[in-house]
């Protein structure tokens, strides 16, 4: 599924700039109707975007939320779900994108804190 995000991504970010990584997350885990659906984040070599997704689908890419910058690590997941606070947006993220999470942390180069 992050592929099929960055993929849709292309057409939101800059020119130049590269996607990085990609993933899903929902504010509660009682994804309900009318209870904001999912988010989806792209993290790219220079941003973090955060954009409404659907009730139902994790890759579609709605609404821009927020932009926040690139310098935040996300953690090392754990569990079935973990939070992630990217910006003002928290979420709970799924293990299936816990691949991802690293990817864009390692992508952030440095020593992890």
């Amino acid at each position: 599924m992050a592929e099929k995000i960055v993929q849709r991504a292309q057409s939101r970010v800059e020119p130049g700039e590269v996607v990085q990584g990609a993933f899903a997350g929902q504010p509660t885990l009682r994804n309900r109707i009318g209870e904001g659906g999912y988010r989806v984040v792209v993290a790219t070599d220079r941003r973090f975007l955060v954009f409404q997704s659907g009730t139902f689908s994790q890759t579609a890419i709605k609404d821009l939320l927020e932009e926040s910058p690139r310098d935040q690590r996300l953690g090392e997941p754990g569990g079935v779900f973990y939070d992630v606070t990217v910006g003002t947006q928290t979420m709970k993220v799924n293990f299936r994108y816990f691949g991802q999470l690293r990817a864009i942390d390692l992508a952030l180069g440095g020593p992890a804190s």
